[in-house]
Parts: structure tokens; C-alpha cells; sequence
């Protein structure tokens, strides 16, 4: 043994630094290489060392590669197909499983020939993975996986899958139990997932118990889901990735007809424990199944969202002391979806200190160098100013303040290069005729204006809640900050310094009916805000020639019917502060006339 482990070392080694040398030798007799190869297959079931046997089936595989000629290929099929037939037990099958598989891995094209040509070598296949012995079974999948990653052995073994495999293949991914199998049945699986026609095969599949060596194997109609969520309780990361990655790949099909499969089996509530790790792979993994996942109403009204919502923060928490901005985008997209299509009848932060969290996460995006990454963390803003989202007393007012804050400034200071380069394909059509300056600063007016609307709408709806008014839990007799009133001021404050000569600014260059009718219902809704200073706003809003620009805009725009919404926008804007205007003229009128009857009333 010492011996032929040397010459097989040796030859080994030949092959890798003298390929053409050897080739040159043994290629002009083919007597010579058959004779070699059969020799080398022989040994394969005859030595029973594992260190030979791996050096037996490189070598081999090796010299085949090298002297590139399908009659070798044949040759090998063909003494494989005979050592199967011949083997007493499935156990002898072993090295020829392996070999076969190593040969699909390195000769494009092997696969198609073994499924074509030699396609009852199949049949020996399903019977090894009915074999009780992991080592065969991970052999069989490894090879099933390269025969699956082939069109043409797809094709040809569509019919095999569906009529034999599946149900045998289900049953020992679900039991396998070494790292081998359970990582080979998964690439077999990754594989398999790729066709439609599989995955529909695999998520409808009904358990037969002839199928499976144990009867009380994974209950129901759907395996798949309960097998993918034994892999996530393994608590080993590279079986946990492969596993969400599984459950991605099935779910991009169609979320609608298989997300209910896997929200019924409890799998989100795994996967958002999944997310407190430092494994970037595993992470990015979670995030993508859990993206696919928010397209379905089930997944919020089980409340999977309002569990996991403390583990996606502390998961993004995590991830922003990581250099890589496309972890912290998925991260950010994947809290938007969430915080968009959250049920407003189920709260979602459930917890004050989750809440408070969620902003810091926010604030520590908006400041991020990458600018591709301030963009998702804007949207997540846009969506987390929802009233339900908040309304957990008390509301964080002064947490809120810094974070809008942040964001109004954060878009201030960005460039116009830089505010264009990431310029919505939806904003094209407005573009059109205008200088570069104005193309690059129209994004950035959307987004001061998008902001300031929304932040100014929630203001006025917290007016309505009693328990959004000021912190239930200020000791009594004190002053506190954290109170709508003085969240209310500053948005006013902020939006009259910052957001209005900004868009003013841009308007002097040119006129856009989006931002426009964004703008003013900013200043139609900031009326609103703050009641108390609404006479002073309108009549600053009056001076400033607002009503003259409203009317100019209603007539460029909104004549022969078109533009409803911008025009219904300037109407209710012009009613509005013509009523203030004309409620603060007759207040000041009656007053006069107040202290002018107590004057005549003393002389």
C-alpha cells in the first residue's frame, strides 16, 4: 500500500507540473491508457485505505482531464456501470459514487453524457440514498447536484424527480445528520430550486410513508419549510445561510403561493433570531428572505414583525460597524418595507426603548459617508413618521427633533452633483428644457418637501391625541422639551428657515408641478401646526407675494383641466390663508372697536 501510494503520489505529481510531458507519452497508445485507466479503476476497489482512495480518484480524474478524449469518459461509465451492477453491498458503490461525482465537477459536459448515454446509472443513485450510511447518501446527493445543474440532465430527470426522488430526497435532507450530507443535499437543493417546475414539485409534495424511513418524519403537506427550519435550529451559520438562501430561492417564484407555507411553520420568528450574529453572509441571507416575506399580508397579522422588530434593530445596530454599504442598504430596505406595510391596527414598537433605538439606527444612516446608503436610510424616515409607529407614550419628541433635523440638513448639504447622481428614473420626464443646475437640485427639493410634509402631517395628527400631547411622566411643576408643543415650533421654525428658501430658490429657475403641489401642501398643512401662530404665518406667507405665485401657478398649470390634484393643492392653500388673513383683520378690527366704545364710554 505504502508502495502504490507512492507511485500514485508520484504520478500525481507529474500530472500537475509535467501535464504535457505525460500527455506526450501516453497519448499515441491508446492500449497504453485504457490499460492505466482500468488499472487505476481497478485499485479503486481494492484498496480500502481513505487517503488512497482520494489519491486514486484525483489521479484518475486528472489523467482523463488531461488526455481530453470522450473514449476514456466511456470507458469509465462503462466499468462503473458494471462494478454497480456486480456490488454485493452498497457500501463497495462508495468510491464509485465519488468518482463519478468529481468527474461531473471537473469534465463540462460529463453530466449530460452520463444522463443520455448511461442514464440507468441513475437507478443505482436512488438506491444509495436509501442506503443507511451518510457517507454514501452525501456521495449520491453530491452527484445529483452536478446531474441537476445540467439542462440537459434537468430535462431528462424531471420525470425521476417527480415520480421517485423527491420524497426520498425530502426525508434525508430532513434527517441527514453529518455536516457532509446536510451541506451536499443543500447543494442539491440550490440546484433544484432554480426550475419552477421543482419547486412547485417540492412545496406541494404529500408525504407517502413508503417514502420514508421513519413514518412520524415532519408532519403535513409541506416538508420543505420544516426541513429549512430544523437547519436554521442548528445554530451553525454556513447551514443557516444555505438554508434562508433555499428558502429565497423558492420564495422569488412566487411569494404569494409559497410565503403562507412558511410563515405557518413559524420560520420568520427563526430567521429574526438568526439576525443577531457578526456573519455577513448570514445576515445578507435573513434580510433577502425577509424582504420576500414582507409582500405577504400573513406574515404582519401573525405578528412575526412586532417580535422581530427589537432583533432587525440590534441586527442593523450591528451591521453599521461593518464596511459594507450593501449590507447596510438590504438592512435599511428590509426595516422601509417593513415599517410601510406594517398593519396600522397592530402596533409595531411595542416598546419605547426599541423605539428610541430604531431613531439612533436612523440618525447613525442619515450621517453615513455613502450616499447610496443616506438614500435608504431617508426612505426608512419617511416611512417610521407614522403616527401608529409612535404613539406608544410617551412620544420622543426630542428624539424625533434630531433625527428630522439630521435629515433636513443632510439634504442641504449635498452637492448638486451629488443629489443628480442618484436621481429617481421617475423624475426624467421632468427635466426636460432645463439648465444642469436645476436637473441637479430638483431631487433634493422633492426630498426637503416629501420630508417636511410628512413630519408636519404627523404634528397635526398627534394634536388629536391626548396622550401624544406632552410625557404623561414629567414630574409635576416641572418644565419639560419633550412635548408636541415644542416639536411643533420647531418644525415651523425649521421649514421657514431651511425648506421654504430653499424651494423658493429653485422656483426663481424653474417651475416643476410635482414639487410644486408638494409644496404647497407643506405650507397649507403648516397653518395647522401650530395654531397659535398661524395669523403670523400667513400674513409673513401675504407679504411675501405667496398669493400672487399661487395664482401664476394655477394659471400655468392648471388650465383646461389639467393637473386636478395641484389645482385642487392651490385652492385649498389660497382659501386657507385668505381665511386667516381675514380672521386676524376682523379680530383686530374688533379690538379697535372695542377700546374705542371704552373710550367713548369714559368721555
Amino acid at each position: 500500500l505504502v508502495r502504490k501510494k507512492h507511485v500514485l503520489s508520484r504520478l500525481q505529481d507529474a500530472l500537475a507540473w509535467q501535464a504535457l510531458t505525460v500527455v506526450q507519452l501516453l497519448a499515441p497508445d491508446e492500449r497504453l491508457c485504457m490499460h492505466l485507466i482500468g488499472t487505476l479503476f481497478g485499485m479503486l476497489h481494492s484498496v480500502e485505505d481513505s487517503s488512497a482512495l482520494n489519491l486514486l480518484a484525483e489521479v484518475l480524474v486528472r489523467l482523463v482531464v488531461e488526455l481530453k478524449s470522450e473514449q476514456y469518459l466511456y470507458c469509465i461509465l462503462g466499468e462503473s456501470k458494471k462494478e454497480l451492477c456486480k456490488a454485493t453491498t452498497m457500501r463497495s458503490s462508495l468510491p464509485t459514487f465519488s468518482l463519478l461525482g468529481k468527474l461531473a465537477d471537473a469534465i463540462p459536459g460529463f453530466a449530460d453524457i452520463l444522463v443520455v448515454k448511461h442514464n440507468n446509472v441513475v437507478d443505482h443513485l436512488l438506491m444509495g440514498l436509501t442506503y443507511p450510511n451518510e457517507s454514501i447518501k452525501a456521495a449520491v446527493c453530491y452527484l445529483y447536484g452536478k446531474l441537476y445543474s445540467s439542462p440537459v440532465g434537468t430535462e431528462q430527470l424531471s420525470g425521476h424527480f417527480e415520480e421517485r426522488l423527491c420524497g426520498v430526497f425530502l426525508n434525508t435532507l430532513g434527517c441527514a445528520q453529518t455536516k457532509e450530507l446536510q451541506v451536499n443535499c443543500l447543494g442539491l437543493l440550490k440546484e433544484l430550486l432554480k426550475s419552477d417546475h421543482f419547486v412547485s414539485i417540492l412545496m406541494n409534495n404529500s408525504k407517502r410513508e413508503e417514502e420514508t424511513e421513519n413514518p412520524d418524519f415532519l408532519e403535513g403537506k409541506n416538508p420543505l419549510p420544516l426541513v429549512l427550519k430544523k437547519l436554521l435550529l442548528t445554530r451553525d451559520e454556513m447551514l443557516q445561510a444555505a438554508s434562508s438562501h433555499c428558502m429565497a430561492a423558492v420564495l422569488i417564484h412566487s411569494t404569494t403561493r409559497y410565503a403562507p407555507a412558511f410563515i405557518h411553520a413559524d420560520v420568520p420568528e427563526f430567521l429574526f433570531e438568526c439576525l443577531l450574529c457578526k456573519n455577513e453572509i448570514l445576515i445578507w441571507s435573513v434580510y433577502c428572505c425577509l424582504l420576500l416575506l414582507t409582500e405577504e399580508r400573513l406574515f404582519f397579522s401573525k405578528c412575526h414583525t412586532v417580535y422581530g422588530i427589537e432583533s432587525l434593530v440590534r441586527s442593523l445596530q450591528g451591521v453599521l460597524l461593518l464596511n459594507n454599504a450593501e449590507l447596510h442598504k438590504q438592512g435599511l430596505l428590509l426595516f422601509t418595507e417593513i415599517l410601510t406595510r406594517q398593519p396600522v391596527e397592530i402596533k409595531l414598537f411595542t416598546n419605547r426603548g426599541v423605539c428610541i433605538e430604531a431613531i439612533d439606527v436612523l440618525m447613525k444612516t442619515v450621517n453615513c459617508p455613502v450616499l447610496d446608503v443616506v438614500v435608504e436610510a431617508v426612505k426608512a424616515v419617511a416611512a417610521f413618521l407614522r403616527k401608529d409607529h409612535l404613539s406608544s407614550p410617551p412620544v420622543p419628541y426630542e428624539e424625533l427633533q434630531k433625527l428630522l433635523e439630521a435629515v433636513l440638513k443632510r439634504c442641504a448639504d449635498l452637492s448638486p452633483s451629488q443629489s443628480s447622481k442618484r436621481h429617481a428614473v421617475s423624475q426624467k420626464l421632468l427635466l426636460v428644457g432645463r439648465t444642469k443646475k436645476d436637473r441637479d437640485d430638483l431631487p433634493k427639493t422633492v426630498c426637503f418637501l416629501c420630508y417636511s410634509l410628512c413630519v408636519c402631517r404627523l404634528a397635526v395628527e398627534f394634536q388629536d391625541d391626548f396622550m401624544a400631547q406632552e410625557n404623561a411622566f414629567t414630574t409635576p411643576n416641572s418644565e419639560s422639551k419633550d412635548t408636541l408643543s415644542n416639536f411643533s415650533e420647531f418644525l415651523l421654525r425649521i421649514c421657514d428657515s431651511l425648506c421654504i428658501p430653499m424651494v423658493m430658490s429653485y422656483l426663481e429657475r424653474a417651475v416643476s408641478p410635482s414639487v410644486t403641489e408638494v409644496f404647497i401642501s407643506t405650507l397649507n398643512t403648516l397653518f395647522t401646526v401650530v395654531p397659535s401662530m398661524q395669523n403670523k404665518f400667513s400674513k409673513k406667507l401675504a407679504s411675501s407675494s405667496f398669493i400672487r405665485l399661487t395664482l401664476e401657478l394655477k394659471a400655468r398649470f392648471c388650465s383646461v383641466q389639467s393637473n386636478p390634484v395641484l389645482n385642487h393643492t392651490c385652492s385649498s392653500f389660497l382659501c386657507s390663508l385668505c381665511l386667516n388673513l381675514y380672521s386676524a383683520t376682523e379680530k383686530r378690527r374688533t379690538s379697535q372697536e372695542g377700546k374705542f366704545g371704552e373710550r367713548e364710554s369714559l368721555l
